[in-house]
């Protein structure tokens, strides 16, 4: 994270772990997993912390934001089912596991979702580590390009 900061880049601290996990994984080393049960509490705590932020006043006076965020989270959906699809056919993989790595969600839940399914698990980690990768080294200049 500090060689990554001293060189200037996007996002140092996530992309240093990230190389240095990286390496890990290419020089064949396996370090040990986190237990199932830590795994699922984690996950049901990042849900109740997200779900208490919302009041039911916001829910109520917010229905235009809702409906946008619906439409255009649908839209999401059709447009990642598509290219998985395309991607299935064009690969000979399971389309559920294109799908699955092509989905705008985190790569937590899209992994857990794999394991449980009994898909292609490492295909779906690939897939959703290289669309986080490209966009935290994409949207930072893709900004100050935008708005000068």
């Amino acid at each position: 994270g500090l060689a990554m900061r001293a060189l200037g880049r996007t996002n140092p601290w996530f992309m240093g772990a990230l190389l240095v996990a990286m390496g890990f994984t290419v020089a064949g080393l396996s370090l040990s997993a986190v237990p199932g049960w830590m795994s699922n509490a984690a996950q049901l705590v990042i849900a109740v912390s997200l779900g208490v932020r919302f009041s039911r006043e916001f829910l109520h006076t917010a229905p235009r934001w809702l409906g946008s965020v619906t439409l255009g989270t649908l839209a999401m959906l059709v447009v990642c089912a598509g290219v998985a699809w395309l991607l299935a056919w064009a690969t000979g993989l399971h389309p559920a596991t294109m799908i699955l790595g092509t989905s705008p969600g985190g790569i937590a839940e899209m992994s857990i979702t794999a394991k449980v399914l009994q898909l292609g698990v490492p295909v779906v980690t690939a897939f959703q580590v290289c669309r986080l990768v490209a966009v935290l080294l994409l949207v930072g200049p893709m900004f100050r390009w935008i708005y000068r």
